[in-house]
């Protein structure tokens, strides 16, 4: 009795531990998710114990694991897994056509980053989309490569007549350039008898000339110049102290601060400013600066610095 009491005991016990045992099934080269699926259906759990390089296993695909395959574990045990992040090397993919923001995308899946971006005319692709790249397409190349873009700004812009501003005061004649969307390049001051004081008297290119938007205008203004001209900032010994009081309202404003000069121009201020804020600047009078003021990219005043 004493013995067959034994033997039902093991053969019990047996059956108890075959039902809680399960054996580790072959996921090398198999997909993760599928992996993670079968080890859930078995009652497993997946660990991911690291990623590599593979030149044979593709990307998200199992290098090893462990235990073993064939191994009888418990339910609830877990299985190690290392997953492949694809060959060390890689096909460059071809941005060609694609906007910057898809070959940016695409380079990311890809292990690969993008580099340097230039932008030119084109007539064949429209605004943003990638007109070339280096390395070129189907060039094998390492992970981590980047890729620089040649992206699209659209057509050539077209080109006008340039306008006359002469007589122009200087800041009716910058509103005038915004408005055509040519940028102020260099503010000049000469002295001369006839032409009334504070306004245009040259202007490079001259009326007439073909410019496109965003070309730069340099305008000579007729006003006292100061004859210790300096184009060196740090070496001006004479400053105006400068203030400009934003209008009151709700929401702030952004201002921007430009001073022009000769031969420089710097940017003195660019914050957002709250309403009825006041803004002093220290600026330097030597050469006969000219300040710009911009709230929210709108020019709101145009001061010429002389020193007297």
């Amino acid at each position: 009795m004493a013995m067959a009491g034994i033997g039902a005991y093991l053969a019990l016990t047996l059956i108890i531990k075959g039902a809680d045992t399960v054996v580790v099934p072959d996921l090398v080269g198999k997909d993760v998710l599928y992996g993670l699926e079968i080890l859930s259906d078995l009652g497993l759990n997946t660990r991911v114990k690291g990623t590599a390089y593979h030149d044979q296993v593709p990307k998200n695909h199992v290098i090893d694991q462990d235990p073993d395959p064939g191994a009888a574990i418990k339910r609830g045990r877990d299985v190690r897994i290392r997953v492949s992040r694809g060959p060390q090397t890689i096909v460059m993919p071809n941005l060609t056509g694609l906007s910057r923001q898809q070959g940016e995308i695409l380079l990311a899946e890809n292990g690969l980053c993008q580099g340097a971006v230039a932008v030119m005319a084109s007539f064949r692709h429209t605004a943003g989309r990638v007109i070339s790249q280096t390395p070129q397409p189907g060039t094998t190349v390492s992970r981590h490569t980047c890729a620089d873009l040649m992206v699209s700004r659209g057509p050539p812009s077209p080109a006008f007549p340039m306008v006359d501003l002469a007589g122009f005061t200087l800041e009716a004649a910058i509103r005038r350039l915004e408005q055509l969307q040519l940028t102020v390049g260099k503010i000049l001051a000469v002295r001369r008898a006839g032409p009334q004081l504070d306004t245009v008297v040259d202007q490079l290119p001259l009326a007439g000339y073909r410019v496109i938007p965003g070309s730069p205008v340099d305008l000579t203004v007729n006003r006292s110049v100061d004859g210790r001209h300096s184009g060196d900032p740090g070496k001006a010994d004479q400053v105006e102290l400068f203030r400009f009081s934003l209008e009151n309202g709700f929401l702030k404003k952004r201002v921007r601060v430009k001073m022009i000069q000769a031969r420089y121009s710097l940017d003195l201020l660019d914050d957002f400013m709250s309403p009825g804020q006041e803004i002093w600047l220290l600026v330097p009078k030597n050469g006969n600066p000219t300040v710009l003021v911009y709230v929210d990219d709108q020019l709101m005043e145009t001061r010429i610095m002389s020193a007297r």
